[in-house]
């Protein structure tokens, strides 16, 4: 199946984008915002679960759009493997994120059972953003080192177990390459070869400016 081949052109004021207006929102909303009564909630989730405009068109939300990135993402791991080298390490960090999500999930019942509108109103808008930032890590591995490096982690677990995955993955990184290359070389192509190196090379500077208090470049 040849892929579909896509044209992009200036905006002009000629193209058909979704056709929405005042009475097309309230016409989507009245429903949450009758049960609610919060109308920035509603606008929420009618922006992550999508909605039709006045011309009966639909209009993808932002769930459905991180979840095309996520197919996207994988996609490209997949395509992009050098032969498990970084398995372990890559699924170290899967732990990790995982144990965050429960953190966000226990943070925003913590908020719920206050009884705090306040609090809860914040807490939802703080974990939204968080699950929004796990949802978009990068592929590579190093770019999800760097991110979560820079991540303010609302579960204290996910936090040192990052850490301890921090000061292990030096080791791994290079008993791997080695044990990689005694086995494969043959098999691996010289730019392939050039992209593992360049990505231990910008894992273990990062691990270096962790170590001196630096943040990550």
């Amino acid at each position: 199946m040849s892929a579909r081949r896509l044209s992009y052109s200036r905006w002009d004021g000629s193209q058909v984008g979704f056709d929405l207006d005042a009475d097309a929102i309230l016409a989507e909303v009245t429903d949450d915002l009758l049960y609610h009564g919060d109308l920035n909630a509603a606008l929420r989730r009618m922006l992550q679960s999508g909605f039709r405009d006045r011309n009966g068109e639909r209009v993808q939300g932002m769930r459905e759009l991180l979840e095309r990135l996520r197919r996207k993402r994988r996609e490209e791991l997949e395509r992009h493997d050098l032969g498990g080298v970084y398995d372990d390490i890559a699924e170290s960090l899967r732990e990790v994120v995982g144990m965050e999500r429960g953190g966000i999930d226990e943070l925003e019942a913590e908020a719920r059972a206050s009884g705090d509108e306040r609090r809860q109103e914040i807490t939802e808008q703080v974990a939204a953003d968080k699950r929004l930032r796990l949802d978009l890590l990068p592929p590579d591995l190093a770019g999800q080192v760097k991110e979560l490096s820079n991540y303010e982690f609302a579960s204290s677990e996910a936090r040192e177990r990052f850490d301890e995955l921090m000061d292990e993955l030096r080791q791994q990184l290079a008993q791997s390459y080695f044990n990689s290359m005694a086995g494969a070389m043959s098999d691996v192509s010289p730019e392939a070869m050039q992209r593992m190196k360049d990505m231990m090379s910008e894992l273990n500077q990062m691990l270096e400016q962790r170590e001196r208090g630096e943040e990550p470049d």
